[in-house]
């Protein structure tokens, strides 16, 4: 079939509403004679509630509920690992977990009110490190944990509790026939996702109990089902309405404040509305997760790895409910994109007394490869081989596979370095320009990356109205990707009709099909299929109407150009219009459903950093990245683009300056300016090079992109900032300070003795 929408850039569906202020998000829904709810949170990291007395509080004026987890029924809740109470009871485990509400007639009544609530607590012993809390004298934080509902759980190591582990061949023996063993250890911070949009929300129960919803979220069904298995509910009492949802980057899959929220209403018997303050959001948010990453390696005398040891370990929180698997899949990545013949990895996320971690664009993953990706330099500078030749050596190839993976198909870890090499120079030269009296010093740095493309469950209706109108209605919550344009595209191709004649029906729980929520990637390859596949079951419906009509069979009747012709006369047709003029008032209906496991496609993906560092000041600056990424065909070019932009900027930040500062379990960086999100200034030149694949999972063939980018960007700055000034950071971010002291211990080291 020619293509006639596919690879235009139209313009976004919700793109006017958005610039013009029109769009509703959870915090702009109101509902008559609503509260505004808020909580009170535990200053102490680790601590026994002794008593919480909230009778001054319940008297002020304009209080309509206090809550307590004395005042709910108590069920440990959480996404798979169902660890954590609807307010703390007996113990808080990390500074700003809830252990009070109040719902008020107005935001300043609820700020007083929490503050005339008295609590007292006992301090216990916390920890905050996740190597010192696997250790044997370190305090307990979960003592029931054996009895807690959930997957991948860990039992026999103190304060794990989760793991992920992966092999392949004979890890120890591969060992033994290297002639060359390297290992280093890498440490990670823990980052904000940097949403703009608040976490808000919004309860409303009716007088015989039904539940109204709005919450900004990306996944309104699995809202629905914590609801009915919290409050022992029928899903068809419950509808989660669509609101637009800001940026989440992952940051928006747990039940978050909606659960309280629903207490709330409850005990006021009025609907509760809560929108954090962004130092809410900080405090007690779900960031990516700290990590330590030790990395054991095996190598040929020939460059060839041999043996690859990894194991990642995750600080978790204080609780594992926010995680959507309770494991980090991210972990699959601690051998890169190598095919070593025996492989060993493993992924720990541990127990600590802060805030709860979650999930972040490609979740674990970012930290696995600054670790890889730096190591692989470190051990091609000692093997005395080029970085991009060590890679070209190594790299998975048609029939290798991962750990604990089938053999991959249509793998482009060659095609995409050979191509960011030549589009930066790589392989002309890769000098370190350290010469004396040159203040800024320059370099070059690699790396490269492949993601999975992952699992989901989506389902579409494509309706033929009775006024010839095409309506497909979704349930899917874009939170940026361009979800909704992209759809449209899939099925204005499928029938051979211009995008705008696609009309986007946003429903909630009660109205529209099931779908998985928007993450993942999922957004072309599982709900992209099933519009694709409402449109062919539309097609087929429509046809067998054609054949009906003319007395042909269905196999006489073609589609083209947004409408059916008997092929033996070119000028039989029917439009959609003829169509929906014969099906009289009740319109045509075509369903797609789509539930799919990971794909063993991957998308492989490599980056060049160019920069420059300050040798007295130690600040870098990334002026250029070289990106390439293997694809087939592109939907809509500019949110293929802008994927890629948005992952790469984040990777930036991630690499130079962002990090939440947490002190003993407090969260020091409780505002935007002071955690320093990248701004204009410090946007690198971008030179993306798509590199053409055979085979993609999505519709029409096509791969997924929206994790792509981000993972490879700090390991290719830290290796150039190493390029350049011979100083390799270890523990991200890449700041001045830890750039300036490895240039004055460099400087140290190189001076004469007693000068």
């Amino acid at each position: 079939m020619k293509q006639r929408v596919l690879g235009q850039s139209i313009a976004r569906v919700e793109g006017v509403s958005k610039v013009t202020g029109a769009a509703v998000y959870a915090a702009d829904v109101y509902r008559p004679d609503a509260l505004w709810g808020g909580f009170l949170r535990s200053p102490y990291p680790h601590a026994r509630i002794l008593n919480i007395d909230v009778t001054r509080a319940q008297r002020l004026p304009g209080v309509k509920a206090v809550i307590t987890g004395k005042d709910v029924p108590f069920r440990l809740e959480g996404l798979k690992l169902k660890d954590q109470p609807i307010f703390a009871r007996d113990h808080v485990r990390y500074i700003g977990e809830k252990v009070a509400g109040v719902a008020a007639v107005d935001r300043d009544i609820v700020e007083e009110a929490l503050e005339l609530i008295a609590a007292d607590y006992e301090e216990l012993p916390a920890v905050f490190d996740p190597l010192e809390a696997m250790q044997e004298n370190a305090p307990l934080i979960h003592p029931d944990y054996p009895a807690y509902e959930g997957a991948f759980k860990e039992t026999s190591l103190r304060n794990v509790r989760s793991t992920h582990r992966s092999n392949k061949g004979d890890v120890e023996e591969g060992f033994r026939e290297s002639d060359h063993i390297f290992e280093n250890t890498f440490r990670t911070q823990m980052v904000h996702q940097g949403f703009i949009e608040p976490r808000a929300g919004l309860v409303e129960i009716d007088q015989v109990g039904r539940v109204a919803v709005w919450d900004c979220h990306q996944a309104p069904f699995h809202v629905r089902e914590w609801f009915a298995n919290h409050a022992d509910l029928p899903e068809e009492n419950i509808v989660v309405h669509p609101v637009s949802t800001g940026g989440s980057f992952g940051g928006k899959l747990g039940y978050e404040d909606i659960l309280y929220v629903y207490h709330l209403a409850r005990a006021a018997g009025r609907p509760v509305k809560v929108v954090n303050r962004y130092a809410e959001g900080i405090l007690d948010g779900e960031p990516r997760h700290a990590a330590v990453i030790t990395v054991r390696t095996g190598v040929k005398k020939d460059g060839r790895l041999w043996a690859w040891d990894g194991r990642i370990v995750y600080n978790g929180g204080a609780y594992g409910s926010r995680n959507p698997q309770n494991a980090m899949t991210g972990s699959l990545m601690l051998a890169g994109s190598y095919r070593t013949p025996n492989v060993r990895m493993e992924g720990l996320i541990v127990y600590t007394n802060q805030v709860p971690c979650g999930y972040f664009r490609a979740p674990g993953e970012v930290q696995c490869l600054y670790a890889v990706e730096s190591h692989m330099d470190m051990m091609a500078e000692k093997l005395g081989i080029d970085p991009l030749a060590f890679r070209l050596k190594n790299v998975l190839r048609e029939g290798d596979s991962q750990p604990s993976t089938k053999p991959l198909r249509d793998p482009c870890g060659r095609e995409v370095l050979d191509r960011v090499a030549g589009i930066s120079g790589l392989k002309k030269s890769r000098p370190r320009r350290t010469q004396n009296g040159t203040r800024v010093l320059s370099g070059r740095g690699l790396a490269l990356g492949n993601h999975h493309i992952g699992p989901g469950e989506s389902t579409a209706e494509l309706f033929l109205d009775p006024d010839g109108g095409l309506r497909l209605v979704t349930s899917v919550r874009d939170v940026g990707v361009g979800a909704y344009t992209m759809h449209r595209q899939v099925a204005a191709e499928m029938l051979g009709v211009e995008p705008e004649a696609v009309e986007i029906d946003l429903r909630g729980t009660d109205a529209g099909a099931y779908d998985g929520g928007v993450m993942a990637q999922r957004g072309v390859h599982i709900e992209g299929r099933a519009v694709a596949r409402a449109a062919d079951s539309l097609l087929g419906l429509l046809r067998q109407r054609a054949a009906a009509h003319w007395g042909v069979a269905a196999d006489a009747v073609v589609w083209e150009k947004g409408r059916a012709r008997m092929s033996s006369n070119r000028k039989r047709y029917l439009d959609l219009k003829d169509f929906a003029r014969l099906a009289g008032k009740e319109p045509l209906k075509g369903v797609g459903y789509c539930k799919d496991n990971a794909s063993d496609l991957y998308c492989f993906y490599a980056a060049v950093a160019e920069v420059e560092v300050d040798r007295e000041t130690g600040q870098v600056k990334v002026p250029r990245i070289h990106f390439a990424l293997d694809v087939t065909r592109v939907i809509n070019p500019v949110i293929h683009q802008g994927q890629i932009d948005g992952g790469v900027m984040q990777g930036v930040g991630f690499t130079l300056m962002e990090q939440l500062v947490v002190d003993d379990g407090r969260m020091l960086t409780l505002n935007l300016g002071d955690y320093k999100l990248p701004n204009i200034r410090d946007i690198p030149g971008l030179t993306t090079s798509l590199v053409k694949a055979r085979e993609g999972p999505g519709p029409f063939g096509t791969k997924a992109v929206a994790e792509c980018g981000i993972s490879v960007i700090a390991p290719a700055v830290a290796n150039a900032v190493y390029n350049a000034t011979g100083v390799r950071i270890m523990d991200a971010p890449v700041t001045p300070e830890k750039v300036l002291d490895g240039l004055c211990e460099l400087q140290r080291a190189t001076q004469p003795r007693g000068a």
